[in-house]
């Protein structure tokens, strides 16, 4: 992250609606970054631990099937694979927000599947919780990946060197 100012005020550094929107957008994907990588953690050491914590959860609100057990191991690295990849995106982009904006539209690109394939098999499959929380939570993300691609726009590209 640069230390970019606008004007100065008073003998003062005043800054500008781009350094704010920069530490927004930085802050935002190191926290996505961080959950991402838990996230892909718990799928691959404890898979069918995380499905029975969704299991339960969804029981607080209704009478959902169980979610399948995790048996196809090519599958679980697939989604492993995700999201450390998700977890590359956000930490690039971290990095220089300008520079690799792009790629938060990949972010959301992916989110939408995910959302969108879980939103499949929970009405054409079985009414599994851990469907319905992923097609809303991945839904939510792809809201956010857009929300910051828009505030990185808002970002000053760094001045050229002179």
């Amino acid at each position: 992250m640069t230390g970019r100012t606008s004007r100065l005020n008073n003998g003062g550094a005043r800054l500008t609606a781009s350094h704010g929107a920069e530490r927004f957008v930085v802050w935002n994907l190191r926290l996505l970054a961080a959950t991402f990588a838990l996230v892909g953690l718990l799928f691959i050491v404890t898979p069918d631990g995380v499905l029975g914590t969704l299991d339960d959860v969804g029981d607080w609100f209704g009478d959902f099937s169980p979610a399948p057990e995790t048996a196809e191991q090519l599958w679980l690295a697939l989604g492993f694979a995700y999201m450390t990849v998700i977890t590359g995106i956000c930490v690039v982009v971290q990095a220089d927000v300008v520079r690799y904006r792009p790629l938060l539209l990949v972010l959301a690109a992916g989110k939408t599947a995910s959302s969108l394939a879980a939103l499949g098999f929970y009405l054409f499959d079985d009414d599994v919780f851990a469907y319905l929380l992923n097609f809303l939570v991945d839904g939510f993300l792809v809201g956010v990946a857009l929300l910051l691609w828009s505030l990185a726009g808002r970002v000053e590209a760094p001045a050229a060197p002179t």
